[in-house]
């Protein structure tokens, strides 16, 4: 089983925690004034999402997802078994900071692309399919509805350790992912697989991309909303109040149910009542991906590696040898806090280009006032962020 996921305790911050919520404030508000004063023209609503070159990572990627499925059936139990490392940690995890680092990548290497591609092909004396376009009007919501099974998956469902049920989830989501681009054709995978639109959106952060036009809402937002809401559920539940709860009142997998799929609800409606005439769908971009990064940090640098020591000595490679490094508790809870930080300042910046792209007329005074209620909702959530990780 993947152990938890976030530092210690407040006693591992490197200031005291009152300090840490007051810079968070500061942060977001020095942000919105340097915006105000020196961002007066949108910079970023004109630049494109350039793709990711596909290459020929495609394969090797596509024989080590077929391996780890493989593996997860008829591989070793738990414990020994990476199948878990490679879910939860290598592609929940380690895709964003790839994504963040080198663009969209998932688009290129995406084994369900390449299988579908290889299914595809056309074979003597068959009629090739010709797949239903997928209508514009359903944009995101599948992949928000597939990235709100995984994280139940992942947070909620019984033995979502043990490698057959890993195994078994791969292998389900894979097949429906293919039955759905057999009807809807290629372009599904960009609407319906929720890792494709994951990194996507993690990509546009990546210095080679930085690009936030043509982020549409509604649907991206409830896709955000589940991302980032059950990164909030996860820390929640991991609180002793948490533990309480659940232990007084018995079925803890019904409330866990209930409480993720409500905190991801609650997200979408707050996000969507305080941004008024904004769209600030492509603002929670960086908060999304830097909550993940620092929540996650940890089990990244231990869980990550000691994955991939697994798999390679159940080839005979390393054996014997294990991964007990202990990440520094300080030097963690101060890089969660600089991942916090940078995210919302991010969002903040990304907010005020696309309300001067939206309405590049409007008096800078109005567009500043329509700004405020994001830039509050912002403190709140950077001081939720930092409480939730550090608090237990």
């Amino acid at each position: 089983m993947i152990v938890a996921h976030g530092v210690g305790s407040s006693a591992d911050l490197p200031l005291p925690l009152d300090l840490v919520l007051q810079a968070g404030a500061a942060t977001v508000v020095l942000s919105f004034l340097i915006a105000a004063f020196w961002w007066r023209r949108p910079r970023l609503s004109s630049r494109i999402v350039r793709r990711v070159p596909a290459g020929k990572l495609r394969w090797p990627v596509l024989i080590l997802a077929l391996y780890v499925l493989v593996n997860a059936f008829l591989g070793p139990p738990s414990g020994t078994n990476p199948a878990a490392h490679a879910l939860f940690v290598w592609l929940w995890v380690g895709l964003v900071l790839i994504s963040v680092v080198f663009g969209p990548v998932w688009r290129a290497v995406n084994p369900l692309r390449t299988l579908f591609a290889l299914l595809r092909l056309p074979r003597r004396g068959l009629r090739p399919l010709a797949p239903r376009p997928l209508g514009s009007a359903l944009d995101s919501w599948p992949a928000a509805a597939f990235l709100l099974l995984f994280v139940w998956f992942e947070l909620v469902a019984p033995h979502h350790g043990d490698p057959v049920t890993v195994g078994a989830f791969i292998l389900g989501y894979a097949v429906t992912q293919l039955a759905c681009a057999t009807v809807r054709g290629e372009d599904w995978f960009a609407r319906g697989d929720c890792f494709e639109v994951y990194s996507d959106l993690a990509g546009r952060l990546s210095p080679r991309v930085f690009a936030f036009s043509g982020v549409p809402a509604g649907a991206l937002g409830a896709f955000l909303a589940v991302w980032w809401g059950s990164t909030v559920f996860d820390s929640a539940s991991a609180s002793p109040a948490w533990a309480t709860f659940v232990q007084r009142a018995g079925h803890p997998d019904g409330y866990a149910t209930g409480a993720l799929v409500a905190i991801c609800g609650l997200v979408f409606l707050a996000v969507q009542r305080v941004a008024g005439r904004l769209d600030v769908t492509a603002s929670l971009i960086p908060i999304a991906v830097g909550y993940t990064l620092a929540h996650y940090l940890s089990s990244l640098l231990v869980e990550g590696p000691r994955g991939l020591l697994l798999l390679v000595q159940q080839w005979g490679i390393a054996d014997g040898v294990t991964w007990d490094v202990a990440p520094v508790p300080s030097v963690i809870a101060g890089a969660q806090i600089a991942l916090i930080l940078i995210g919302h300042a991010l969002g903040v910046i990304i907010a005020h280009d696309q309300a001067l792209a939206e309405s590049p007329d409007r008096p800078v005074l109005a567009t500043l006032a329509d700004e405020l209620p994001m830039v509050i909702f912002m403190i709140g959530c950077t001081w939720a962020g930092l409480f939730l990780l550090f608090v237990r």
